[in-house]
């Protein structure tokens, strides 16, 4: 017997437009629309290539590969920076929508049973604890008091993927250094945590006067670059020595500080907490030391119960 072909296959060619319209994305474009918000939120294909674990050309084949399937060009890139076209930025808006919404039609799916509970999946930059107060410990407490049958996820993540995430539906909020945030998503700021410049003992600066250092001596000795450089003051965005390391944790730094080869800019209360913080120095703090803002980040509009309870416990 012969099967008869339907307009609903979406191998048919001859099925109608509105079936066309419907034909399910495939997980090559869902992979090449991530990839297109995590470059926009990265400010471009090299500083996209360390969030993505891929390189250059992989990166730009693949946004190339995104404006042939759009039929437009979707961003400037070259010696000027990069920049949205308007197509780009209405494609950017549409994908994070998109990855939103099937985030939580995965979230929704999987309460069909009648069980559903409310979720907080939190993206955190590390070194939290330790801050003064410990306002977030206790705000969470106050959360899982308020709603007993909360689900409560931590995840320790770079400033650039706890803004991805959020973008994509897989993370409710994020807390971490105030800079610019990316479209779609807006910043309530938590409290202000000083920060300054140590050494270790060992260090060639350890023993010389505060008198005698300045913004110029810095070029002298490596910093420690960490990933959050980039969001800080002037006084910490350091072009160090071809031998500086690079750390992607708070964690990371202090432990090359530790060894007194480094210097590194790391939060007062994280060195204060720490067994070997005592015997640190902290150098020039008129000249070095610097206040930076923490902040809890979510998508603009109206925000999940779990988040809005966060909010209210953080408050000062």
């Amino acid at each position: 017997m012969t099967r008869r072909a339907s307009s609903l296959d979406p191998g048919n060619a001859f099925a109608g437009d509105a079936a066309r319209r419907l034909a399910p994305i495939d997980e090559a474009e869902l992979r090449q629309l991530r990839l297109f918000c995590v470059v926009v939120a990265a400010g471009g294909f090299s500083a996209a290539t360390a969030e993505l674990q891929a390189d250059l050309s992989t990166i730009s084949r693949q946004f190339k590969e995104l404006e042939t399937r759009a039929g437009v060009k979707l961003a400037q890139r070259g010696r000027g920076g990069f920049a949205l076209t308007p197509a780009g930025e209405q494609l950017h808006h549409a994908a994070q929508a998109l990855l939103g919404s099937w985030q939580g039609f995965r979230e929704q799916l999987a309460t069909l049973d009648g069980t559903s509970a409310p979720q907080l999946r939190l993206g955190i930059v590390d070194g939290l604890w330790t801050a003064p107060g410990a306002p977030l410990p206790r705000a969470l407490a106050a959360c899982v008091k308020t709603l007993p049958r909360l689900r409560l996820h931590l995840h320790s993540l770079r400033p650039i993927e706890i803004e991805r995430r959020i973008l994509a539906g897989e993370l409710e909020a994020g807390v971490l250094a105030s800079h610019p945030p990316a479209a779609g998503l807006q910043q309530h700021t938590l409290y202000a945590e000083a920060n300054s410049l140590y050494v270790a003992p060992g260090h060639p600066w350890f023993e010389r006067a505060d008198e005698g250092i300045t913004r110029q001596h810095l070029t002298e000795i490596d910093v420690v670059c960490d990933p959050y450089s980039v969001d800080l003051p002037a006084s910490s965005r350091l072009v160090s020595g071809p031998g500086a390391p690079r750390a992607d944790s708070i964690e990371a730094g202090a432990l090359l500080v530790a060894s007194g080869c480094y210097a590194g800019f790391l939060p007062d209360h994280y060195v204060q907490a720490s067994p070997f913080g005592a015997s640190w120095r902290r150098v020039h703090p008129a000249l070095f030391s610097y206040r930076q803002d923490i902040v809890l980040c979510c998508r603009r509009g109206q925000v999940e119960a779990p988040v809005r309870t966060l909010l209210r416990a953080l408050a000062p």
